[in-house]
């Protein structure tokens, strides 16, 4: 199978952490993600040959050097699927113009809008007919590097980082 690849802003964070683990999502979800597997994805790669990876590279490299380190406040749940039974649970930033612009950058013309959010959980239990609580999340998140990550199915990290890369000048 080909190694599939996306670049992400990594999201782990402790207070990411507690207010998901309050919420439960595993009596709700069949998946739920772990603290080291949050990320705010800004473009999917899918399969890249070793030439498109080392270009990938250097690109995201130049690219993390044009911006500044910056907070995204997390401040809405997104939800995608159906009202009742929802596939995917996740949180969502407050309109940040950094964000928006590098996402631009990495996919200047999206085959969909970019909607940023980090995933808790998904694939609806369909056994469940309660909704997961609407604790609307109110708080912050520093991002101070992008990340390309690789898709590891088999494996108990799904999404494993590849390369990082540092946000801001070097000094």
């Amino acid at each position: 199978m080909e190694q599939h690849y996306f670049i992400a802003l990594s999201t782990a964070d402790e207070t990411l952490t507690k207010y998901a683990s309050a919420l439960k999502l595993h009596d709700y979800y069949k998946t739920v993600y772990e603290p080291d597997e949050y990320h705010l994805t800004l473009r999917f790669l899918g399969a890249l040959t070793e030439s498109e990876l080392l270009n990938w590279r250097q690109r995201l490299a130049e690219i993390a050097q044009t911006i500044s380190p910056f907070t995204l406040e997390v401040d809405h749940l997104e939800r995608f699927g159906l009202a009742e039974r929802p596939r995917v649970f996740a949180v969502g930033p407050r309109r940040e113009e950094t964000l928006v612009q590098l996402a631009a950058q990495l996919d200047p013309e999206p085959s969909k809008p970019f909607v940023p959010h980090i995933t808790l959980a998904k694939k609806w239990n369909q056994e469940v007919s309660l909704l997961p609580p609407e604790q609307t999340p109110s708080f912050s998140i520093s991002v101070k590097e992008i990340v390309l990550y690789k898709i590891c199915p088999a494996d108990r990290s799904r999404y494993q980082a590849d390369t990082r890369f540092r946000i801001g000048k070097k000094q």
